[in-house]
């Protein structure tokens, strides 16, 4: 994993690491991660598998910052470029680390899947926590399962991604092992995406939520354009203006993206457009387009 140039800080030394994230498709990653920052960086979905990059949130507190990275679940069959890719990360997010926190999900058994995932782990030489995550949910039929693995972390902490509960002292114990060093980002950076790739994971977002099960990862966003546009009261801020495009990798999925009468890319837009104004504090303007490119997943990167 590539580590970014440092930033000058306020604070040129402390506490201060890279921090992955590693668990099993919908094991909750994103949703942690956000928990962590204590603000919205990686987008959350119920459908597994929704995290493609590696994310970084930046985690900052008084005695240093933690660089976090939401990785992607692990896929045991690899049918395309874009499942190659995501396993690939998966990898590439266990080198050069500090410390790793593997989110368990104790609802499921551990399948393949999950074993993968341990099997990746247990070989990183570095700090483990194992965070056993959705303990907000009554059902928990494999919580002892996973207790069991505690021999081979450094620590196990029970966690609700969800409502909160115990993040503060998973915070706690990551920061008690990092190393000290050089401080990377600004202490009010909380990301490194680019402002294109966040706008257009926030809308793939909305895409995933508003179709639910009818396009199984065979979409991404494009973002063609985003300019500002002075409006006609000068003494008002710019409204920004967006134009992207929802890549689908066959004809047959424009009508799950249009939905009749065009009434659900209208829906997907809104409540991205919403969003993305809170987010910004700006006026926005979002254009959506659908696009068919049957090879999109065999091009990513």
């Amino acid at each position: 994993m590539s580590q970014p140039a440092p930033v000058p800080s306020a604070t040129p030394t402390g506490k201060c690491g890279f921090v992955v994230l590693a668990g099993r498709p919908n094991a909750g990653k994103s949703t942690l991660l956000n928990a962590l920052v204590g603000t919205k960086v990686a987008i959350t979905s119920p459908k597994p598998q929704t995290t493609r990059y590696l994310i970084r949130g930046v985690m900052h507190r008084p005695e240093g910052q933690a660089v976090l990275v939401d990785t992607p679940g692990l896929f045991m069959k690899v049918s395309n470029r874009l499942t190659e890719r995501v396993n690939q990360r998966l990898n590439e997010a266990l080198e050069g680390i500090d410390l790793v926190v593997h989110v368990a999900d104790p609802t499921r058994s551990a399948g393949p899947e999950e074993k993968a995932v341990e099997r990746l782990i247990i070989k990183v030489p570095k700090p483990r926590i194992l965070a056993i995550n959705k303990m907000d949910i009554r059902d928990k039929p494999y919580l002892e399962d996973y207790r069991a693995l505690a021999p081979a972390y450094d620590v196990v902490v029970e966690i609700s991604a969800w409502d909160g509960t115990g993040v503060p002292r998973l915070r706690d114990e990551i920061f008690k092992r990092l190393p000290t060093g050089p401080l990377f980002y600004d202490k009010f950076q909380v990301t490194d995406m680019s402002n294109e790739q966040w706008m257009s994971e926030l809308i793939r977002e909305k895409v995933f939520l508003q179709t639910g099960d009818e396009l199984p990862y065979n979409c991404s966003v494009e973002i063609e354009e985003v300019v500002d546009r002075p409006r006609r009261d000068t003494s008002a801020p710019a409204t920004v203006y967006i134009r992207a495009n929802i890549v689908t990798s066959a004809e047959r999925y424009r009508p799950m993206l249009l939905g009749e009468g065009g009434r659900r890319i209208r829906s997907i837009g809104q409540a991205a457009r919403k969003e993305l104004e809170v987010a910004m504090n700006k006026k926005i303007f979002l254009e959506l387009f659908v696009k068919v490119d049957e090879r999109w997943m065999d091009r990513f990167e």
